[in-house]
């Protein structure tokens, strides 16, 4: 039996995002946007559902773990609490999704903001506000899926 690891609380949720690579070093952006979906998330991470993950040889894993300075961007828009918070993180692992003709990508990322920012508090508290709506909705739409997502 595999004990569960995790400290913080895991929430389902089905919250559309956009994932920018970028290195710490210069500020420069590496690739993307890259559009996504957070399907689960604590105080210090998530598990993101991507359709794309390869953008002009850029691989959205793979290539940010290159260097310590390449990071990835979450940006996340939850009107009309939240517009454009940015919440910096390292993609910790990604595995292949596939259910019939739909191919995805899971990618778990580890939260490189404080779990006790403002940032961190800001986010948790406006998904709150509606996570449990997004939750049900996805949990119906995705019956046949959530056996290969939870957990993430």
């Amino acid at each position: 039996m595999i004990s569960e690891l995790r400290f913080a609380k895991r929430h389902l949720d089905y919250l559309p995002i956009g994932v920018i690579a970028k290195d710490e070093a210069d500020g420069k952006t590496l690739a993307g946007p890259f559009s996504g979906r957070i399907i689960d998330i604590s105080i210090t991470g998530a598990c993101l559902l991507m359709t794309q993950v390869l953008s002009n040889k850029y691989h959205v894993f793979y290539s940010t773990k290159e260097k310590e300075s390449f990071f990835l961007q979450l940006v996340i828009n939850l009107p009309p609490d939240i517009n454009d918070l940015n919440i910096p993180a390292q993609p910790v692992w990604m595995n292949l999704y596939q259910q019939d003709e739909v191919r995805a990508y899971k990618m778990g990322v580890e939260f490189m903001a404080n779990p006790e920012g403002e940032r961190i508090k800001q986010l948790m508290a406006a998904l709150s506000r509606q996570q449990k709506k997004r939750a049900e909705w996805w949990l119906a739409n995705s019956k046949r899926m959530i056996k290969a997502i939870t957990p993430c």
